[in-house]
């Protein structure tokens, strides 16, 4: 089963974040600030859950299969 999600980022920060990756999601917007992506399990079995997870990081999402919010990572440059 694939991944559904909401997303509350721009278009811009979400193309940025998943990068080439998101040319096999389907991207929709859902209401202002928030957008729709559905991710395959075709996608997902070729690339990795983890790479796909790790691509997310970056955004705050809800997962619709477990019912959260995910917050985005904060990552550090030193």
């Amino acid at each position: 089963m694939g991944l559904q999600l909401i997303v509350k980022a721009d278009r811009k920060r979400i193309e940025k974040a998943l990068g080439p990756l998101m040319s096999n999601y389907e991207v929709f917007p859902v209401a202002e600030g928030l957008f729709g992506i559905s991710i395959p399990e075709q996608s997902i079995s070729s690339v990795g859950e983890d790479v796909i997870l790790l691509t997310l990081e970056q955004l705050e999402y809800f997962d619709l299969w477990q019912g959260a919010w995910k917050k985005p990572r904060r990552r550090w440059f030193w």
